[in-house]
Formats: structure tokens, C-alpha cells, sequence
């Protein structure tokens, strides 16, 4: 199988797999009224996708399982739209990181300093994507929701703790993964590192 055919098809299997982890496990990890902020894992195949084929991949594997989302959508695509930002932030800073820095050090390692930073920057951009986006948007499709908490408390009290959570017990399930098929999967797709 020609090398173009071969990451083709891994990319299609992690978007595949990312898109059943999206809707199932998945589950709250505050009480009402933040209780629809899930943790799901469906972020873990797209950093797989990133660091062994390219950050490209990574946050093609984002955008397929939320286009398959929007299928089921209750958030009028809003959660969708905020899913595909922060899961490409988190696939490329992940990617490139790893790509890019330390270049004489083993995957395993680079990937023990790339990941708290990547968790981070989707910290970072989580905070600054629910302030000028996806709040608005919420606040448009669901008023109540605007009238009971404030930007900025919403914010602080809701979206960093919860994105810090998820975003890290995510990099702990990827650094697992890739411990145990990264080599083989990098190994495969030969052209790349």
C-alpha cells in the first residue's frame, strides 16, 4: 500500500474512532448548572493523528468527528464550533511541538514537556474562543443561559477549570497510547516522523 493510500486510510480510522469517543464515554464533571461540560476522550486519536503523521492530520481528525457530530447536535453547533477550535489548537500546539522542538530527543520524552504546554495554550484559548465566540453565540440560541452568569465569572468559574480537567486527563490517555503504539504506528507511515 503506497504511503498517500496508507494515511488516508489512518486518518479516515481515527475519525472514525474519535467520532464514536465523542459521543460515548463521555461524562459531566460539574453539577448543575455547568453539568453540560462533558469529558470525552474523542480528542485523543487527532494527537495521535498529530504526532504520527503531521498536525495537519491531527486537526482533520478535529474537523471530521464534529462534522459527524452536528448530526446530533444540541447545542445549535455552538459546542460543536468550540470542540473543532479547541481541539485544533490542542492537535496543532501538540504537533508542532513535538515536531519542531527537541530534535534529538526521543518521542516519549519530547512528548512528557509538548503536552502540559499544549494543555495550556488550550487553556489559554478556551478562555479567549468562550469570551468573544462561543458565549455570544450561546447567549443568542439560549438567553437564559446569558442572564445567569457573567462572561467573565462563567469563564473563571466553569470553562478553565473544566478545559484544564479534560484537556489533561486526555494527554494522560494519549501519552498511555502512544507508549504502547506510537512506535509502531510512526514505524508504518514511514515518510514522517
Amino acid at each position: 500500500m503506497n504511503l498517500r493510500l496508507k494515511t488516508i486510510v489512518y486518518v479516515g480510522i481515527l475519525s472514525a474512532v474519535a467520532s464514536v469517543l465523542m459521543i460515548f464515554p463521555h461524562f459531566p464533571i460539574f453539577p448543575a448548572p455547568a453539568d453540560f461540560l462533558d469529558v470525552d476522550f474523542s480528542d485523543v486519536p487527532a494527537l495521535l493523528a498529530s504526532v504520527t503523521i503531521n498536525p495537519v492530520a491531527g486537526v482533520i481528525v478535529v474537523l471530521i468527528k464534529n462534522l459527524f457530530h452536528l448530526l446530533q447536535t444540541k447545542t445549535f453547533a455552538v459546542g460543536e464550533l468550540s470542540n473543532l477550535i479547541l481541539g485544533s489548537v490542542y492537535a496543532l500546539s501538540v504537533g508542532i511541538l513535538a515536531r519542531y522542538t527537541f530534535k534529538k530527543t526521543l518521542m516519549k520524552k519530547k512528548l512528557f514537556f509538548v503536552l502540559p504546554i499544549a494543555v495550556i495554550a488550550v487553556i489559554i484559548t478556551a478562555a479567549l474562543s468562550n469570551f468573544f465566540i462561543v458565549l455570544p453565540f450561546y447567549a443568542k440560541f439560549m438567553p437564559a443561559l446569558a442572564e445567569v452568569f457573567g462572561k467573565f465569572e462563567f469563564i473563571l468559574t466553569w470553562i478553565v477549570p473544566f478545559n484544564l480537567i479534560k484537556a489533561s486527563l486526555q494527554a494522560v490517555v494519549f501519552y498511555l497510547l502512544y507508549r504502547g503504539v506510537g512506535p509502531y504506528v510512526t514505524k508504518n507511515m514511514t515518510h514522517y516522523r
